[in-house]
C-alpha cells in the first residue's frame, strides 16, 4: 500500500496539476451507459477475419494522420509501411496495421521496431477487449523485437519491452503491468508524446471507469499541448472526455481531426462524441456522413482483411448521424443515412445488436416520413423491429393529430412487451419499447387536450429512459422525454414546474433545440421577456426548419 501510495504521489508531482478546468458533474447516465446486446459500442472481443487468400495486397494510402514513430532499418519503402502501420492503430484498424507492419518485414527482416509494431497491434485496446486469439502471435512478433533490439535507444528498448511484459507467458495479455510499465516509461521521458500517449491508453484499455484529472488525461494533455495535431492523442482524448462527461474539454482538438486524417474512416467519426456532448448535433450528424464517405472511398482502394470490428464501426457511424440529425429536425439527413442502414444491416442475419441500434430508422421514419408510408412499414419477424414500427406509426399518427391512431399503436406496444414475442426483444428492445410506449401514450393524451394524464405518461417514459440508462453513444431512445413532460407540464399551466424541469433536460442534452424552445415559452409565461427572447434565438439557430411550429403536442 505504502509503495503504491508513493508512486501515486510520485505521478502527481511529476505532472502537476491539469491545464484544463474541469466542469461540474452532470447526470451520471453518461459515466457508466447501458450497452446494448452484440453492439459495436460494447468492448468488442475476436473480431472474426477474412481468410489472408480473399484480401487484397496491403496498399499504402494517403490521409491516416499523424505516425510521430520511426523504426530501426534505412530501408524507405519498410519505413513508409512502419508509418502507416502506426497511423492505422491510431485510427483503430488494428487488422489492416497487422499486414502494414509485416510488409514492413518483409522489406526489413531485421527491424525491431517492425516486429513491434506487430505485436503492439495484435494487443487488446478500448473497443477490442480480450483478443486472446492474437496472443500467441503478438507474443512471437515481441520476441522477435527482443531478439532484434540490441541497437535500440533508450525510447525504442522500453517500446520492445513493454510488449515482452504484455505478452509474458499465460493465458491472457498482461494488462495491468503493460500499463504500470508503460507509465513508468512515460514519466521518465516525459519529452516522448508516444511514450504518453501509448501509457494512457494502456490504462483506458483496463478501464472506463475514469475521473477528471485522471493520469491518462494529464499524459493526453501534455501531448496535446505540444502537438495538437497528433491524431492518435485527439482520438484517445476524445474517448477519455466522453467517459467523464467533460466533451467541451476536447471540443477544439475535436475540430481538426477529420483536417488531420481524412483518409482514417474511425478518425473523422470520432470528433462526433464530442460534438453531440455539447450540443453541436449538426456538426455530429456531418462528420458521421463524411465517416461513412471516408470508408467507402478507403474500401475502393483497399480490399482489406475485413474484420467484424470493422463493420459494425460502420454501423456505429450510421446509427450516430442518424440519431444526430433528428436531435436537429433534419429529416433529409436521417432518412438518407437510416435507407442505408436498413439495406446494410437490417438484413435478413442481422444480429440483435443491429436490429436494436436499427430503431433510429424507425425513429427517422416516424418523424419524417409521409404517413402512409410509414403506416405501410411490413412487419418484420425481429421483435425489436416489430416494437420500433408501432412507435414509427404512432408518431406519424401524432403529426396527423389521431389521437386515436396513436393510442392504438401505444396498445399494440404493450401487448407485444407482455407476449409470446417479449422474450425476443432482449435487454435494450425491451427497454426501448417500454420508453416508447409511454411517449404514445404522451403523445395522445397531448393531442386530447388531457394535459395532465399527458404529464404523468411522459413522467413514467422519463423515468424508464433513466433507468435504462442509455448512456450517450449517442443514446439509444433519440431525445430526452423529460422535454417532453415539461412541455406537457406548461401545457396544464404549470411554467415553473415545466421550466425546472427544461433545465435538469439541457443538462443532459444541451442545446437541444426543442427544449430551447419549450424553455422560451415558459420564460415568457413567467414574465421574462429576455430569456424568451435568448432560448427562442438559440432554438432557431439550431434547429433545421422553423422551431415555432412545432406543436407543444409533438415536443
Amino acid at each position: 500500500m505504502m509503495r503504491a501510495a508513493l508512486r501515486t504521489a510520485i505521478i502527481a508531482a511529476a505532472l502537476g496539476t491539469t491545464a484544463f478546468a474541469a466542469q461540474a458533474g452532470a447526470d451520471g447516465a453518461r459515466h457508466t451507459p447501458f450497452i446494448p446486446d452484440a453492439s459495436c459500442l460494447e468492448p468488442a472481443s475476436g473480431a472474426k477475419n477474412m481468410a489472408p487468400d480473399e484480401a487484397g495486397p496491403p496498399v499504402l494510402i494517403e490521409g491516416l494522420g499523424y505516425a510521430g514513430l520511426e523504426p530501426d532499418t534505412a530501408n524507405a519503402e519498410a519505413r513508409a509501411w512502419f508509418a502507416q502501420g502506426v497511423r492505422l492503430i491510431w485510427a483503430f484498424d488494428e487488422v489492416e496495421a497487422v499486414r502494414s507492419f509485416q510488409q514492413a518485414q518483409r522489406l526489413d527482416p531485421n527491424c525491431a521496431l517492425c516486429f513491434f509494431g506487430e505485436s503492439w497491434a495484435r494487443g487488446p485496446t478500448i473497443n477490442l477487449q480480450g483478443r486472446a486469439e492474437e496472443l500467441g502471435a503478438a507474443r512471437t512478433a515481441a520476441r522477435r523485437a527482443l531478439d532484434l533490439s540490441g541497437n535500440l535507444g533508450r525510447r525504442d528498448r522500453f517500446l520492445v519491452q513493454a510488449m515482452v511484459r504484455r505478452t509474458r507467458d499465460g493465458a491472457a495479455f498482461a494488462g495491468e503491468d503493460y500499463a504500470r510499465f508503460m507509465e513508468t516509461a512515460a514519466l521518465r521521458m516525459p519529452e516522448d508524446d508516444t511514450l504518453q500517449i501509448m501509457a494512457a491508453d494502456a490504462r483506458m484499455i483496463l478501464s472506463r471507469a475514469m475521473r477528471p484529472d485522471s493520469l491518462s488525461q494529464r499524459l493526453l494533455e501534455r501531448v496535446l499541448a505540444r502537438n495538437p495535431d497528433h491524431g492518435g492523442a485527439i482520438h484517445y482524448y476524445i474517448h477519455l472526455t466522453d467517459w467523464i462527461d467533460r466533451q467541451h474539454l476536447a471540443a477544439p482538438y475535436a475540430d481538426r481531426l477529420g483536417r488531420i486524417a481524412p483518409g482514417a474512416s474511425h478518425l473523422v467519426h470520432m470528433p462526433s462524441h464530442s460534438f453531440y456532448g455539447v450540443g453541436r448535433y449538426a456538426d455530429a450528424a456531418r462528420v458521421n456522413v463524411a465517416a461513412m464517405a471516408a470508408d467507402s472511398a478507403y474500401l475502393a482502394r483497399v480490399r482489406p482483411a475485413r474484420s467484424d470490428y470493422r463493420f459494425y464501426l460502420n454501423r456505429h457511424n450510421m446509427h450516430f448521424a442518424i440519431n444526430s440529425a433528428l436531435a436537429r429536425g433534419d429529416g433529409m439527413t436521417a432518412k438518407t443515412v437510416a435507407a442505408q442502414y436498413r439495406a446494410t444491416y437490417l438484413t435478413a442475419d442481422a444480429d440483435a445488436g443491429s436490429h436494436t441500434l436499427g430503431s433510429a430508422v424507425f425513429y427517422a421514419a416516424g418523424l419524417h416520413d409521409p404517413l402512409a408510408e410509414v403506416l405501410a412499414l411490413p412487419a418484420g419477424s425481429n421483435a425489436v423491429d416489430q416494437a420500433m414500427r408501432h412507435y414509427a406509426r404512432g408518431e406519424a399518427q401524432a403529426r396527423a393529430g389521431d389521437a386515436a391512431g396513436v393510442r392504438g399503436e401505444a396498445a399494440a406496444l404493450a401487448a407485444l412487451r407482455t407476449g409470446t414475442a417479449a422474450p425476443g426483444l432482449g435487454r435494450g428492445g425491451a427497454m426501448l419499447a417500454e420508453v416508447a410506449q409511454a411517449v404514445l401514450e404522451g403523445r395522445a393524451a397531448m393531442l386530447e387536450g388531457r394535459h395532465e394524464e399527458a404529464a404523468t405518461a411522459y413522467r413514467r417514459g422519463m423515468e424508464a429512459q433513466l433507468r435504462a440508462n442509455f448512456g450517450s453513444d449517442p443514446p439509444l431512445f433519440w431525445y430526452s422525454v423529460r422535454r417532453s413532460l415539461a412541455a406537457a407540464m406548461l401545457a396544464s399551466g404549470d411554467a415553473r414546474g415545466a421550466r425546472e424541469q427544461l433545465y435538469a433536460s439541457l443538462r443532459r442534452w444541451p442545446n437541444d433545440p426543442l427544449a430551447l424552445y419549450t424553455l422560451s415559452l415558459a420564460d415568457r409565461a413567467l414574465g421574462d421577456a429576455r430569456g424568451a427572447e435568448g432560448n427562442l434565438a438559440r432554438a432557431q439557430a439550431v434547429w433545421a426548419g422553423e422551431v415555432t411550429q412545432v406543436p407543444l403536442a409533438r415536443i
